[in-house]
């Protein structure tokens, strides 16, 4: 067994001391080393708080713009849901009633004391001072562009009255010769239904329907039928468009029943540009040149006697001849150049009408002539206040035929309502002066005028039923008033007519005269081209020869009328 050795270290007290020193020195240099540390770190956190609280201020800008940006969203989507209930409530065709919470919070009056509506400055796009858009409506305003976003409107013309005369039933005698004032006993209508189908990219689209008719004032009952004067017909329906036509932005293109425009001789009730139609095409404001271009190709059928003799019997065993109608193809092609400049204030247009039968081979025994109608139209607007339209027309056979009658001069193919082409038509011509037109004489003082001068060879007179009429006619109705003010007027109509048929060596003159007093309420100082309008008159019409139309007032020559009539476009 070995016994254990202890270990002893030794160590000199120099050493202790020594080692003692450095620790005393090495001590300090570690704090030292520690603090810079420390006050690296805390710079580097400063930094960081910096950085931490500028982006802090950012986010509470971003904030700030976004609540006003939310606000503004806000109140733009409150008007749009007042928008969409106005659009709402006129769809269900219930009155639409602007209370108090559909305005803003603070209105704004506009310079006509309207309030206004709709205010929503759009602040995301810098616009131009030049370009600017409205964004704000008043209440006519605001009205217009709902009617417009629908897009649905119905508008028209009607006329009628109470009248009597002092020989019983009061009776109209060559109003298209005489004038219509005091010599007009009937009602008329015209309804318009429009509405919108299409409306984007600069195209438009609308379905377009007109009704129209008589309505008798005579009676009370109103039921629609011939007898009694009561007729209503279709005379529209069409689909319009603007924007199809390359090159031409305003153009309008339309396909249905429907035809160009017509020009009236308001006083004497009758058109001098007439064409209806069964069914066509038709383009309209094509500026070309210096000019407007209208196009119309459209189809209106006629009913022919076929000469053709067909034997029957009678219930008695006798017989008898009987001619068929036949219906005929017919198209008509018309063109217009318009709105030539001529001088200040004064255009200038040509009119061409082509009508064209077009039988078929099984109607070689029906008589149909085609017919002509052409027209120069000079208009001078600013007239003494007024304008004055003079138009200068020819036309051939079946239309010429038509300028011919005493009363109504509408240059139409067919010789009745019925589509019916009667009467032999050998190439007969008719020519018209027809001037049309009001003037302020002073501030107080107005006067319309039409006056028509006509003269055919070789037509056939529908008023006579002879072939081979020759005739001259004078038209006229003038209409002085005093203007009390924008709503009273007072005046007197005088008419005055004259023709003269010459068929084989015998001569049939036709001549009348009308006074008309009237005193009118109105909304407008022009005669022709202001309405509503109603009018108290007296009127005296005698006729001081009739050989043509073999007219009399009830077994007299003459008649005094009076009554009250309105006339309103709406």
């Amino acid at each position: 067994m070995k016994t254990s050795k202890k270990i002893v270290c030794k160590i000199k007290p120099k050493r202790i001391v020594l080692i003692t020193i450095l620790g005393l020195c090495y001590l300090p240099s570690v704090m030292a080393a520690t603090q810079d540390e420390l006050e690296a770190r805390i710079a580097l956190l400063e930094q960081k708080l910096l950085a931490l609280s500028q982006e802090s201020n950012d986010l509470k800008k971003q904030v700030i713009e976004s609540n006003k940006q939310l606000a503004k969203l806000n109140s733009h989507l409150q008007q749009q849901v007042v928008i969409n209930n106005q659009k709402k409530t006129l769809k269900n065709s219930q009155k639409a009633t602007i209370t108090k919470q559909h305005l803003p919070t603070n209105p704004v009056h506009a310079s006509n004391n309207q309030i206004v509506l709709v205010n929503t400055p759009k602040t995301d796009t810098v616009r131009d001072e030049n370009n600017s858009e409205k964004t704000s409506f008043t209440l006519a305003e605001f009205k217009d562009y709902i009617k417009d976003e629908i897009g649905f409107s119905y508008n028209g013309y009607f006329r009628g009255g109470w009248s009597t005369s002092s020989n019983g039933k009061p009776k109209n005698y060559a109003e298209g010769a005489l004038g219509r004032f005091g010599n007009e006993y009937g009602g008329w209508y015209d309804l318009i239904f429009k509405q919108k189908v299409y409306d984007q990219d600069g195209r438009r689209v609308d379905a377009i329907v007109m009704i129209d008719g008589n309505v008798a004032t005579n009676k009370a009952a109103g039921l629609f039928n011939t007898q009694d004067d009561n007729i209503m017909q279709f005379s529209d329906i069409y689909l319009e468009t603007k924007g199809f036509v390359p090159s031409f932005p305003d153009a309008k293109l339309w396909v249905g029943k429907h035809s160009l425009p017509y020009n009236e001789i308001q006083m004497l009730d009758w058109k001098t540009q007439k064409t209806p139609a069964g069914g066509g095409i038709g383009i309209e404001n094509l500026n070309i040149g210096i000019g407007t271009f209208d196009l119309a190709l459209v189809r209106a059928d006629v009913n022919v006697k076929n000469k053709k003799e067909i034997i029957k019997n009678d219930s008695n065993g006798n017989k008898f001849t009987q001619y068929k109608k036949e219906e005929v193809d017919l198209n008509q092609l018309e063109i217009r150049y318009r709105d030539i400049p001529l001088w200040r204030n004064a255009t200038f247009g040509v009119n061409a009408r082509y009508s064209a039968p077009n039988k078929s081979k099984i109607q070689n025994s029906v008589s149909i002539k085609n017919a002509w109608l052409g027209s120069f139209v000079l208009r001078q607007n600013e007239f003494f206040g007024g304008f004055n339209q003079f138009t200068l027309q020819t036309a051939t056979n079946s239309v010429a035929s038509q300028l011919a009658n005493i009363n109504t001069n509408n240059p139409e193919f067919a010789s009745n309502s019925d589509n019916d082409y009667i009467g032999l038509h050998t190439g007969g011509k008719a020519y018209r002066l027809v001037s049309e037109g009001e003037a302020y004489l002073s501030d107080n003082i107005i006067v319309a005028h039409a006056l028509a001068l006509t003269s055919g060879n070789d037509v056939y007179s529908y008023d006579l039923n002879l072939p081979h009429s020759d005739f001259k006619s004078f038209k006229s109705a003038i209409r002085p008033a005093y203007i009390w003010d924008t709503y009273n007027q007072s005046g007197v109509e005088l008419g005055y007519f004259r023709q003269k048929n010459k068929v084989k060596s015998k001569t049939y003159v036709e001549e009348g005269y009308k006074t008309t007093l009237y005193h009118s309420f109105k909304v407008g100082k022009s005669i022709l081209s202001s309405r509503p309008d109603i009018r108290f008159y007296v009127s005296y019409i005698e006729a001081l020869q009739n050989d043509i139309s073999k007219f009399d007032f009830n077994g007299k020559d003459h008649q005094i009328s009076f009554g009250v009539q309105t006339e309103v476009w709406f």
